[in-house]
């Protein structure tokens, strides 16, 4: 080999071990440069704290502020920054429409007890409320040395997650006093007035300025100081709660800031030392799940349960999502994406990868997750086909019977929890929503948003309209590196070998996979194995019927049913409607049968009711919507049709050849002989009732007209002249011919 040759693979060589060394520095979200501060500045760092409070969420939380308290004076040291470094505390309440349960006391207790303790002296605390903080995490604000809220941001109303918030204990008050006492981020006063609906909260104008007291501490702030002037601040019966701008009035909030850019600017530190860190960056515990091709509630019915039980042993933190798909069924993909989105981020990273496509539903998965990785040449944006099924179905009918639905979902849960804009969100789905390049006035901040969210953002036009983000109205469509550009994405890499490098990762993470018991389930609830089930269940049902007594029939289709409902509960197509549907037929059917004899209502809506809930069970749907679940629907059916066909062919084999066999000859019903039916006939045809004419007696059973009357202490089958008549009734014999007896109500019907 000549020495040239070796020189330019050594030169080589070097060039791209620098550049995975460049990489692998930024695998903690931010450069290291911007993680550092430079030498005289303020370090600062940011720990977002999910609400509400509940598990041992207080102890983890605890354990990471120390870690990064310890960080913080560690870089401070290094940088002899002029004075002391700042925590910041995001205040993250659940998403508008999502139901969750209120923080427990004693959890908030602890960690705002925690954040005035001597071991966080070193760092000062500020808490950030972007938006309404209610319940007991107004606490840990109080707890904090700063407040820093969005002007329209609401914080109080602490006793909102107490069950009885009239009736709140004495430790508790005690509680918000002793913090408020410590911390003196915010007037005592104020602070019980948020959780005591019992006390009065007095705005006092004294000598010596602006001063907040409860009603029964004025008497003793008068005898120390003149009043001049005296209001009710919060009226007793009701709980303080104040936004940014009142905050601000009364002194207790330091600064307003609606987001990061804002918050970094009124702190004076850089803003991309506001963005959360990879604190489990050096030792990552990696995983990869799969989406591929259409993305239905099966599809994420099973990456739910895979990921759930991944996380539940707390040996992954970091999730990795190879997306390779043109979308699917919209509501699906909502649910996938608030799903991701909704993972705890300082316990798990998520990171989306997308080499090809990710488009539709698709692209909203991979923006739900906390960082998006795309080969240089992948596709994110709107569907190419749209709307998905022009054949099926209007572009006026797709919007309201699945576009609709799915943004209220976005602007309500999706986009708070991933911490995008809606609008972006939506324009994955909606080739109608227009993006533009907003510049705040203040900030400089960047973001991309249609000019409906620019409007409802800032009453006072802090964001400037810049260049669209697709030419002429064209449907989004962004390569890797334009959607790098723009924000998107986070890094453009090759192949996953290199994202890989870019995060550290030694080896190959494992793809997760099905197990046994998810195949399980996956098979018995394919069309095949759907049909085998369900003839299991009508027959068991059929044969319980005729062997009445001997439970081998309801043993068997207890089975074949429980197995069909369990199978796809767990897919993501039945729930707690198809089931109750299929109970309330059978009761139906039974009333029909042993209580209610008439003209077959019950059991014509009972038989409906067990086919509509067999039915919807292996859909996702209630009406179809396209050609697609035309199609689910019509195989459903089919399947359902051809079990019907299984269990009659079942039947007439039953009904032939059981009889004779050794074990069930004697609990099968048996047909009677052709003999013994002529003689039955012949009996029939002899039976004259006319000596019963003009006889009293009573109606044993409802006459629906038809029935049964005791006359002539003989039970007769009878038949009521004129409508129904209830049991009991009084009777009268007004015609006999044969074994056809007519009767009449005498008395009260």
């Amino acid at each position: 080999m000549s020495a040239s040759v070796r020189y330019v693979r050594i030169a080589v060589s070097s060039l791209m071990l620098f550049w995975a060394g460049s990489m692998l520095s930024q695998s903690a979200g931010i450069a290291a440069d911007d993680q550092q501060p430079a030498a005289g500045s303020v370090p600062a760092a940011l720990v977002r704290v999910r609400l509400p409070i509940t598990g041992n969420a207080d102890q983890a939380l605890q354990k990471t502020l120390a870690r990064t308290t310890d960080e913080l004076l560690a870089q401070a040291r290094q940088a002899a920054a002029p004075r002391r470094p700042l925590l910041v505390l995001q205040l993250e309440p659940p998403p508008a429409g999502v139901a969750a349960a209120g923080s427990p006391f004693e959890r908030v207790l602890s960690l705002a007890r925690f954040l005035c303790s001597r071991q966080m002296a070193g760092v000062k605390t500020v808490a950030f409320a972007p938006r309404t903080i209610r319940g007991h995490g107004s606490l840990l604000a109080i707890a904090c040395e700063e407040i820093v809220m969005a002007p329209t941001a609401l914080l109080g109303e602490a006793a909102a997650d107490e069950t009885a918030p009239g009736a709140i204990l004495g430790t508790v008050v005690a509680a918000y006093r002793e913090i408020a006492e410590t911390r003196r981020t915010i007037p005592v006063a104020l602070a019980i007035g948020m959780i005591d609906a019992a006390a009065e909260v007095l705005q006092v104008e004294t000598e010596v300025g602006t001063e907040f007291v409860l009603r029964q501490d004025l008497a003793e702030l008068s005898q120390r100081r003149e009043i001049i002037d005296e209001k009710i601040l919060v009226p007793a019966g009701s709980q303080a709660q104040f936004d940014g701008r009142e905050g601000r009035q009364f002194g207790f909030v330091k600064y307003l800031a609606a987001n990061k850019q804002s918050l970094a600017l009124a702190l004076d530190v850089p803003v991309a030392m506001l963005h959360e860190r990879d604190r489990l960056a050096q030792h990552w515990q990696a995983v990869v799940v799969d989406i591929t091709g259409a993305i239905d509630a099966r599809l994420v019915s099973r990456i739910e349960t895979m990921v759930g039980r991944e996380l539940e042993r707390g040996r992954t933190n970091w999730l990795g999502v190879r997306i390779d798909s043109a979308g699917g069924d919209i509501a699906s993909c909502v649910r996938l994406a608030n799903y991701l989105a909704g993972l705890d981020a300082n316990t798990v990273r998520t990171v989306a990868y997308v080499p090809a496509e990710a488009s539709g539903g698709a692209a909203l998965v991979a923006l739900a997750c906390q960082q998006l990785v795309m080969h240089p040449a992948a596709r994110l944006g709107t569907s190419s086909a749209w709307p998905p099924d022009a054949a099926a179905e209007t572009q006026q009918e797709f919007r309201e019977r699945q576009l609709d639905p799915a943004r209220i979902s976005i602007r309500q849960s999706l986009a708070p929890r991933a911490e995008k804009n809606w609008s972006l969100l939506m324009a994955m789905l909606d080739p109608a929503v227009e993006l533009f390049q907003y510049r705040h006035k203040t900030t400089g901040a960047i973001c991309l948003m249609s000019t409906e969210e620019a409007a409802e953002r800032e009453p006072d036009q802090q964001w400037q309209q810049g260049q669209p983000v697709q030419p002429d109205q064209a449907p989004l469509s962004l390569d890797g590196k334009r959607a790098a550009k723009l924000g998107l994405a986070w890094q453009c890499v090759e192949n996953f070998d290199q994202l890989q490098t870019i995060y550290g990762l030694q080896q190959p993470p494992p793809v997760l996979e099905p197990n046994w018991a998810l195949e399980f389930v996956a098979a018995l609830a394919s069309p095949g194995f759907a049909v085998v089930l369900l003839a299991m269940g009508m027959w068991g049902i059929y044969f319980e019927l005729r062997t009445p007594g001997v439970g081998v029939g309801a043993f068997v289709a207890l089975v074949g049913l429980l197995l069909f409902f369990w199978s796809t509960y767990l897919q993501g197509t039945a729930g707690w409607l198809e089931v109750l549907l299929f109970l309330a037929g059978i009761c139906c059917i039974l009333l029909e049968i042993f209580v209610l004899p008439g003209f077959g209502i019950f059991g014509l809506g009972g038989g409906g009711l067990v086919l509509a809930s067999l039915v919807l069970a292996s859909l996702t749907f209630v009406l179809p919507q396209n050609s697609a679940q035309v199609a689910e629907l019509t195989r459903s059916v089919g399947n359902i049709v051809l079990a019907g066909a299984v269990v009659m062919v079942l039947a007439l084999l039953t009904r032939r050849y059981l009889p004779q066999a050794p074990l069930f000859r004697r609990i099968v019903l048996q047909p009677p002989p052709a003999e013994e039916i002529a003689v039955l006939s012949d009996r029939e045809s002899l039976v004259d009732y006319s000596h019963l004419l003009g006889l009293q007696g009573v109606a044993t059973t409802p006459l629906r007209p038809s029935g049964k009357a005791e006359i002539a202490h003989e039970l007769v089958d009878v038949i009521a002249e004129s409508g129904a008549l209830a049991a009991g009734t009084p009777l009268v014999v007004i015609a006999a011919h044969a074994n056809r007896v007519v009767v009449r109500a005498v008395g009260p019907a």
